[in-house]
């Protein structure tokens, strides 16, 4: 589990654990490990609902990031590869290339609770 405070570099920048972030981390966790074993996907919109977010939409992304710190820690698949756009059922540009492979992986994985 992440702590508040800690800090991480990811894809260029810098990112500070929030209290904010502590708190939801677990749905976050929960809501794509249920996805993950469905085999599926998860709009944006899903998991700001699914996970009983505050955040926008468009603000998941760093989130996501933090969510893939998370998994490489716990030595798990990104559980953020299965967070896709409504518009093209794909990851945002940002998650980067190897989307399709890691979610996949994720699918596959055998999580625990």
């Amino acid at each position: 589990m992440l702590r508040q405070s800690e800090k991480f570099e990811v894809k260029g920048r810098t990112l500070t654990v929030s209290s904010t972030d502590v708190e939801v981390m677990p749905r976050v966790r929960t809501f794509l490990i249920g996805v993950a074993r469905s085999g599926g996907t998860a709009t944006y919109g899903e998991l700001k609902v699914g996970a009983r977010l505050t955040h926008a939409t468009n603000g998941l992304g760093r989130l996501l990031d933090l969510v893939g710190v998370d998994c490489r820690r716990r030595g798990e698949p990104d559980l953020a590869a299965l967070v896709v756009t409504k518009q093209t059922g794909e990851v945002g540009d940002e998650y980067g290339a190897g989307a399709a492979r890691e979610r996949s992986i994720v699918h596959r994985h055998r999580w625990s609770d």
